[in-house]
């Protein structure tokens, strides 16, 4: 059961790691983003340009800090130490789901745009079933 459970925070981690170094180091908005917007990256302002940008590394910073954090957790999950199961809980759920809402939401204001809905639904899930194998244990 441990073995699962550090395999489940491990993929959410990864999953996290890897959103965390698209957002930091893309030179444009995602092309889900254009959908949404209506409008190509060249056709924004360059002022508007840098907002986004910065946003999208503030944004991708945030999900590498995630990530990292979750990894680290696994040393004292690896130990047997339950409290190390709730806080990797914390940290994936607090940028899980804010990362799920916003795909959905994204899809409610332009219904055909390619939101990366499913890694984010998967990273909940599998912070969700890693909670349960440490209830279980």
């Amino acid at each position: 059961m441990l073995a699962l459970q550090l395999a489940l925070f491990g993929l959410s981690a990864a999953i996290a790691l890897l959103f965390g170094l698209r957002y930091l180091l893309t030179r444009t908005f995602m092309p889900y983003h254009a959908q949404v917007a209506g409008r190509s990256w060249e056709q924004l302002e360059p002022g508007l340009q840098a907002i986004i940008l910065g946003m999208l590394r503030i944004v991708g910073g945030g999900f590498l800090a995630s990530g990292l954090v979750t990894l680290w957790l696994l040393l004292p999950l690896s130990q047997g130490q339950g409290w190390a199961a709730w806080a990797a809980l914390t940290v994936v759920l607090a940028t899980a789901v804010p990362s799920l809402y916003v795909t959905l939401w994204l899809r409610r204001v332009q219904p055909m745009a390619q939101t990366p809905v499913v890694p984010a639904a998967v990273a909940v899930g599998l912070g969700l079933a890693a909670a349960a194998v440490s209830l279980l244990r």
